[in-house]
């Protein structure tokens, strides 16, 4: 018999818990039923294995009236609403065919969008677009109402502006150029940070702060001070100045990974697995960063489950950083999952079907993985037949200095060598120990070479565990 709460516990199932805790702040409930369930809801919410069953004895009524009010809430709030909204009055505007009512809603959005809010700045720019429309049509009452506005959030969308040229100039040396010297770093560090927690400005700038912030850490991996900014961002989540689904998912993927950087990896399979709760542009990613923590904790069924029920989407992308990301992972998980000839099979097709779009977006991921599945089946010969043919120890060493530079193919193909007889255990001990050294201190590159090895180890674990005592390495 179908359970007549079906459709509820399925729309309730897919809230994320910062929008309960918005929802629960803002509510005044008179009837005690209503309160009941918002908490019930609330704490499914944050407990996904361990949800609690609603009351069925309430009335039917009741839950369609609390899921009424919880979408009318959380649209009023919407940034992304919001700005289908302004682009749609935007056209209507620019073609001529603004109605009456459209006009009645603009000039009362206002009172309601101040300097602060997340779309602040197309506000504005709509309204100079309006202004404009009613000068040539002789409306003078509104054109002053409009004109006023203007003018009194002038300076704050003028400083709106100004920081958002300055994140411009900034954010292709931030991208692109992977290595500062010190006084680089805290140049755009400062200024990102500066504009995120200045809470005065609009919504949509100190979120694009956030983002160049973001990378920044990631870059020069200081997840550290990555976590002091999103503990504060989770404070802001509950209310209302950020909040959208895509946004919401975007943050708990991106708290997934730092997590995952910082070793806490019960906190990061919670938050991938709230990141995949709503399925966006970029759900194939943050799927991707889930698999990789399950990978870790010895998850090896469950990440496989997940990627194999998510081919569909796979098929679907046209993103093909994405698209590379997620066959790298899925031969991976075939490999933790002791099925490394359908890995192998599976690499060398989708290499024959894409090998310039595996160079051209993420071919040191791609290669990693491929080369470790040949490992773990002792196909050592074509690892180095591989490594010759595409030429890839020069393109992992064109990388040598920068934060991203990890020798693993390296490793690899030295191993490889080693059991074809082409160098000997000395040669072989010797560059493990340079690769070790030439990595720095650095604690989360220098825990992804040691990852290496020992996998290396399984197949070799005489000569790794020389290096490791010799070195005094745990």
């Amino acid at each position: 018999m179908k359970n007549k709460l079906d459709a509820f516990e399925k729309f309730c199932a897919e809230l994320y818990p910062h929008e309960l805790d918005y929802l629960l702040s803002i509510q005044q409930f008179q009837k005690e039923e209503n309160i009941k369930i918002l908490n019930l809801i609330h704490y499914n919410s944050k407990n996904p294995n361990n949800r609690l069953p609603f009351d069925k004895t309430i009335d039917k009524r009741t839950y369609s009236y609390i899921k009424s009010w919880i979408q009318v809430n959380l649209e009023k709030i919407d940034i992304d609403i919001f700005y289908d909204w302004v682009i749609e009055t935007e056209k209507s505007i620019m073609n001529d065919s603004i109605q009456s009512d459209q006009e009645i809603i603009l000039l009362k959005k206002m009172d309601e969008v101040l300097p602060n809010y997340y779309y602040f700045m197309k506000f504005y720019r709509v309204l100079q677009h309006y202004r404009d429309y009613l000068i040539v049509r002789n409306r003078p009452r509104n054109y002053t109402i409009v004109s006023n506005c203007l003018e009194r959030y002038k300076s704050n969308y003028l400083n709106s502006q100004t920081l958002n040229n300055k994140m411009n100039e900034a954010t292709e040396k931030v991208i692109f150029k992977k290595i500062w010297v010190s006084e680089e770093f805290e140049t755009w560090e400062k200024l990102f940070t500066n504009v995120y927690y200045n809470e005065a400005i609009d919504g949509y700038t100190r979120y694009r702060a956030l983002v160049r912030l973001t990378i920044l850490y990631y870059t020069n991996r200081e997840f550290d001070k990555l976590l002091q900014v999103y503990e504060h961002l989770d404070q802001q989540f509950k209310k209302y100045v950020f909040y959208s689904k895509r946004i919401l998912a975007n943050y708990y993927a991106n708290r997934a990974m730092m997590h995952s950087k910082l070793n806490e990896l019960d906190e990061a399979e919670k938050y991938g697995f709230l990141s995949i709760r709503y399925h966006n542009s970029d759900y194939l990613l943050y799927l991707i960063n889930l698999c990789d923590v399950l990978l870790r904790q010895g998850k090896n069924q469950k990440a496989l489950e997940i990627m194999i029920s998510s081919f569909p989407k796979l098929k679907k992308s046209g993103n093909f950083y994405y698209r590379i990301g997620f066959v790298s992972f899925y031969i991976k998980t075939l490999v933790a999952n002791k099925q490394c000839v359908k890995a192998i099979d599976y690499a060398d097709v989708f290499l024959n079907g894409y090998k310039k779009e595996i160079f051209e977006f993420r071919w040191h991921l791609f290669f990693t993985s491929y080369i470790d599945a040949l490992f773990h089946s002792e196909k050592y010969s074509k690892i180095i037949s591989i490594v010759r043919r595409y030429k890839l120890i020069p393109k992992e060493k064109q990388m040598k200095g920068t934060p991203q530079y990890l020798p693993i193919i390296q490793l690899y193909h030295k191993a490889s060598e080693y059991m074809e007889g082409v160098i000997n255990s000395e040669e072989l001990k010797q560059s493990f120990v340079q690769h070790i050294n030439e990595i720095g201190q650095n604690r989360f590159r220098h825990k992804r070479v040691l990852e290496v090895l020992k996998t290396i180890e399984s197949n070799l674990p005489d000569i790794i565990q020389e290096v490791f005592h010799e070195n005094q390495i745990l």
